[in-house]
């Protein structure tokens, strides 16, 4: 005589569920990792998203103009702030991470205190900025070169706890794609 289950016992449904939660918590570690890895691309493409605005901003407006970078995002100054009666870049405000994001964020940079943009969009500041994060053992940098202004985002190759100085553009390497 056969016996037919119609389902599965208590038994089987337990094991099962252990396997997939231990299965499921392997796979933790990595996925913080990751989000703090995206966290970290995130700010590096906002702080050339800032750049960008800034530059539309001046060609929109056909008016120089400047805009200010701190710890935590792009900031349009304040008129009465500015030097030589250069006005505000407008709709440049851009936070570097989102408000819910978890993660701490280190910015270095040696660009100066505003960042001009002539009326037809050129950047007459230039230098360097590295974003790290305190889970990551990589840094990402922009690097603005002079004398157009041109932005590239890359890997940087040094340790800015050990340099003690401002950051260095020829440390700043291209990023090669992951395919």
């Amino acid at each position: 005589m056969k016996r037919f289950s119609a389902g599965f016992s208590l038994m089987e449904l337990m094991v099962t569920v252990a396997v997939v939660g231990i299965i499921a918590s392997l796979s933790m570690p990595n996925s913080a990792a990751e989000r703090d890895r995206l966290q970290l691309d995130a700010a590096a493409r906002r702080l050339q998203l800032g750049l960008e605005r800034a530059r539309l901003a001046a060609r929109r407006s056909q008016q120089a103009c400047g805009i200010t970078l701190n710890s935590d995002a792009w900031l349009q100054f304040e008129q009465q702030s500015l030097p030589g009666g250069l006005e505000p870049c407008s709709g440049i405000g851009l936070a570097l991470q989102e408000a819910f994001e978890q993660g701490s964020l280190q910015l270095h940079t040696n660009l100066p205190d505003v960042i001009r943009v002539t009326a037809n969009g050129l950047l007459l500041d230039g230098g360097t900025t590295v974003l790290s994060h305190a889970r990551l053992d990589r840094s990402l940098c922009l690097v603005v070169s002079l004398p157009l202004g041109v932005s590239r985002v890359g890997i940087y190759q040094g340790n800015l706890a050990q340099q003690g100085a401002a950051p260095r553009s020829t440390l700043c390497r291209p990023r090669v794609e992951e395919g």
